[in-house]
This record gives C-alpha cells, sequence and structure tokens, in this order.
C-alpha cells in the first residue's frame, strides 16, 4: 500500500476526538523504512492533500478540532515545561472578557 494511502487509513480507523493532535515524530513508527526527509515530504503532500492540516512546524491536526485547541497545542509543544492557564484566558474562555 502506498504511504499516503497508509497514513490516512490508519488516522481515520485510530484517531479519536481525544487525540487529533500528533508530532511528525509520532508517526515515525509507522513508517520506519522512511527517511527523516521523506517522512517530512509525505507530511507535507498530506497537508497538501488535505488529509491533515498543518498547524505549526512539526504539529498537525487530523479531524475536527474543538474549543481546547489551542490549549492542546501548547501542551504538545511544551510536553516537558509546565503549562498553565491565566485567568485572563480561563475569563477569555468562558465568555466573561
Amino acid at each position: 500500500m502506498q504511504p499516503m494511502r497508509f497514513l490516512d487509513k490508519w488516522l481515520s480507523e485510530n484517531i479519536n476526538e481525544e487525540y487529533i493532535l500528533f508530532k511528525h515524530t509520532d508517526l515515525r513508527t509507522l513508517f520506519p523504512q522512511l527517511s527523516n526527509a521523506a517522512l517530512k515530504t509525505l507530511l507535507s503532500r498530506a497537508a497538501y492533500c488535505g488529509i491533515i492540516k498543518r498547524l505549526c512546524r512539526g504539529i498537525y491536526l487530523f479531524g475536527n478540532p474543538d474549543g481546547r485547541l489551542l490549549f492542546r497545542a501548547a501542551s504538545l509543544l511544551r510536553a516537558d515545561d509546565f503549562n498553565y492557564i491565566s485567568l485572563e484566558t480561563a475569563l477569555s474562555d468562558i465568555g466573561i472578557i
């Protein structure tokens, strides 16, 4: 099976509403035969075709985002650091400000 079709099929079967964001390194185990450059090219082509969406360098979205997309992306980018939501952000999120 071609890598693009395999990626689309695997994402459709295994990604749920809870886990819609992933790093390019998360998909390394799906394609062990591809070099790093080939994997990046595959993800770039998948984003161009609309299978996935590129949020920023190395972070991709599959599925429909919810209102917590920004928070999930921040926690994925800074997984080893302490993350918090400021009071201003929380109040803005619920519509007070």
